[in-house]
């Protein structure tokens, strides 16, 4: 069982912790970690989803996105599912990370069952890797690939249906991305 810290409207602890169900039943705001991994390249490494996904299943995604659960600051959430989704220790680079922004989003999902009311925290690791090497957890996530800056960039604008994209969450990435990949 995964439990939330619940925040305010400006993204504070409430001092509540709810069960994951809990908090998309109601539409309890939580917080949730999004890591960018860029390569040398200029390619930016995407995830599938599972197809057994509560949310937005059988889309690509963030290079890593995943829920803070209320024992965990941001760092140990990334370090432990970089393990756990993707089988990379990513203990040494931990320091490596460049935090971009926060931004709040809330969905309505499955007829409105399911509310994601969360803030994201959004960072980017710049590394170069092998997706073929990763060991992926199965149950999250079905794929992995790099796929060039411009192309991403393009699908995003296009708002391609097979992409999972935050409108404002993405406009703030591709803001960012575009000054530092023409740095």
């Amino acid at each position: 069982m995964e439990f939330f810290d619940v925040l305010d409207e400006e993204g504070k602890k409430t001092g509540a912790i709810v069960e994951r169900n809990e908090a998309h039943a109601k539409g309890l705001r939580h917080r949730v970690v999004q890591v960018w991994v860029l390569n040398s390249n200029h390619q930016i490494l995407l995830q599938k989803t599972s197809p057994n996904k509560d949310s937005y299943p059988n889309m690509c995604y963030v290079s890593l996105g995943w829920h803070i659960e209320s024992f965990e600051d941001n760092r140990q959430t990334i370090i432990r599912e970089f393990n756990e989704e993707l089988g990379l220790d990513i203990s040494k680079q931990i320091e490596e990370l460049q935090y971009l922004y926060t931004f709040e989003e809330k969905e309505l999902l499955n007829g409105g069952k399911f509310i994601d009311h969360e803030f994201y925290d959004v960072y980017l690791l710049e590394m170069d890797l092998d997706p073929s090497k990763l060991v992926l957890q199965e149950e999250e996530v079905s794929e992995v690939k790099f796929m060039d800056y411009k192309t991403f960039k393009d699908a995003v604008h296009k708002k391609d249906k097979s992409i999972w994209i935050h409108e404002e969450g993405f406009r703030r990435l591709l803001d960012k991305l575009d000054v530092i990949i023409k740095g």
